[in-house]
């Protein structure tokens, strides 16, 4: 009962405030020239070099806004060191509840996101920010997890000095989001409607094409069973790392060497015994362009550390070429090949199946989310294209091998989907995936969206599990006010 009346009284004192701002920013004189009110784009160059008094000084207000939007509308109401911002997003689709791969394993469900957001930022320097989200389910089949419902819960809520996007130097505290180089290993789960937040620690140092990240945190643990106030941190479930950019050593590159920490607790290792998870993760990630219109990606990491008493050593890698033509539909063509390695006995105290820690990870092992990198070999072959204005399209193929066949079958989040057949019998065959998406936003921040993607069973399938294919279809909507 305490508990509930500390977080009850957390939110109404957070209400308070907000209100108390809001009466007097609308109590405030409207003193603006109104020839500054005519409709005008709302982009706006960059701000000259300022003084110290300069930056300390309110902000002019920002243009009326170009196409209608309520939150632009308000905005403009308001003094320039106070915004709000928000976002709803919906998705009906057809995933799975119970065994996977299964006959009867359907469920088609209706997501439902919305996101409000306030910052307050009385100088250059300083900021504050805050974002909320209530997500849910409707028609899911239990049980209620938290890739699925977040309830009137806090996102984000920090204090930034400095700027941490394109600042010289920052720092950042608070409930916030990462999302490091594309999001393979510690990033915000970006297609799961609640998303994933830290409570961290970030600092930012920036010069002359060089970028230096270092942050300390512990993922945000998500309730979804019911209303019981915010999500709280995961303490003993940590985070932290350190994340480089170099823009100028290679021409028309960027290289983001990289080194992440985790540190859990209560983990099993092969002698089933309970014990710390403690390992280190080293990588590099380089993009770039090519000459005659090809791209490249390269991200290799290698894992080493404890899992409980067993002795932990995994690594992975992703390589991709692609190929852009000069054409009004704006065609590309890559081809990709991703590696995770497997654990090949469960009983020699040698954990080697590849940990993925807190990745983002939809559509970069297929639609499905059925294989991610972990025990994989994974060959993709991908063409996307602008049909129209303000369209995206894209078409994937990806053909899948299991790296060791005595572990199983993982994943994009990391979860285990088939277990291993710790005799290899099952074979080295996952299976093929088809996919297709298409997408178009209108200029009235209006987005909307399809895809669909289906697994043909390979022999590992067939024999480890109930061996049927599996279709994922959806359509989404995200409107930005």
């Amino acid at each position: 009962m305490s508990e509930a009346w500390f977080h009850l009284k957390k939110v109404a004192e957070l209400s308070a405030i907000v209100l108390l701002v809001l009466t007097a920013a609308a109590a405030a004189p409207d003193d603006r020239d109104p020839a500054a009110q005519s409709p005008a784009s709302s982009d706006t160059q960059a701000p000259a070099a300022e003084t110290p008094q300069q930056a300390a000084a309110p902000q002019t207000p920002p243009p009326p806004p170009s196409r209608f939007s309520l939150a632009a509308e308000l905005n403009h109401r308001l003094p320039p060191w106070l915004r709000f911002d928000a976002e709803y997003e919906a998705r009906l689709e057809a995933g799975f509840s119970g065994s996977p791969f299964g006959a009867n394993s359907a469920d088609t469900y209706f997501l439902n996101r919305i996101r409000i957001g306030l910052t307050v930022q009385p100088a250059r320097w300083l900021k504050f920010h805050l974002e909320g989200q209530d997500v849910r389910a409707f028609g899911k089949k239990p049980p209620r997890t938290s890739g699925f419902y977040d309830l009137y819960d806090l996102r984000q809520g920090y204090m930034e000095i400095g700027n941490t996007e394109d600042g010289t130097i920052a720092l950042r505290a608070g409930r916030q989001i990462f999302y490091w180089g594309e999001g393979r290993l510690v990033a915000d789960s970006r297609w799961s409607l609640p998303g994933r937040s830290f409570d961290a620690v970030r600092a930012t140092l920036r010069h002359d094409g060089y970028r230096l990240d270092a942050f300390a945190a512990s993922v945000v643990q998500i309730l979804p069973a019911a209303n019981s106030g915010f999500s709280r941190p995961r303490f003993g479930n940590n985070i932290h790392g350190l994340y480089g950019g170099i823009e100028k050593l290679v021409p028309q590159s960027l290289i983001e060497p990289y080194v992440f920490w985790r540190i859990g607790a209560r983990v099993t290792g092969e002698d089933k015994k309970l014990g710390n998870l403690n390992f280190k993760a080293f990588g590099a990630r380089a993009v770039g362009k090519l000459p005659r219109g090809f791209d490249y990606g390269v991200e290799v990491v290698g894992e080493r550390g404890k899992v409980a008493s067993s002795r932990f050593t995994a690594w992975a890698g992703h390589w991709v070429l692609g190929h852009t033509w000069q054409h009004a539909l704006k065609p590309r063509f890559f081809g990709e090949y991703n590696y995770a390695t497997g654990d090949n006995n469960p009983t020699d105290g040698k954990v080697q199946t590849f940990d993925v820690i807190y990745p983002s990870a939809h559509l970069k092992w297929g639609e499905t989310d059925q294989v991610g990198w972990r025990n994989i070999h994974d060959l993709r072959a991908s063409f996307e294209f602008v049909p129209a204005k303000n369209w995206t399209a894209s078409a994937n193929y990806h053909a899948y091998w299991l790296a060791n066949t005595h572990d199983g079958l993982y994943a994009a989040n990391g979860s285990l989907v088939i277990p291993r057949v710790a005799a290899g019998t099952a074979g080295h065959w996952v299976g093929q995936e088809a996919d297709a998406q298409a997408a178009h936003k209108f200029t009235s921040g209006l987005e909307l969206g399809a895809g669909v993607g289906h697994i043909f069973p390979g022999t590992f399938i067939k024999l480890a599990s109930a061996g049927h294919g599996y279709t994922y279809p959806y359509v989404m909507i995200i409107y930005t006010f």
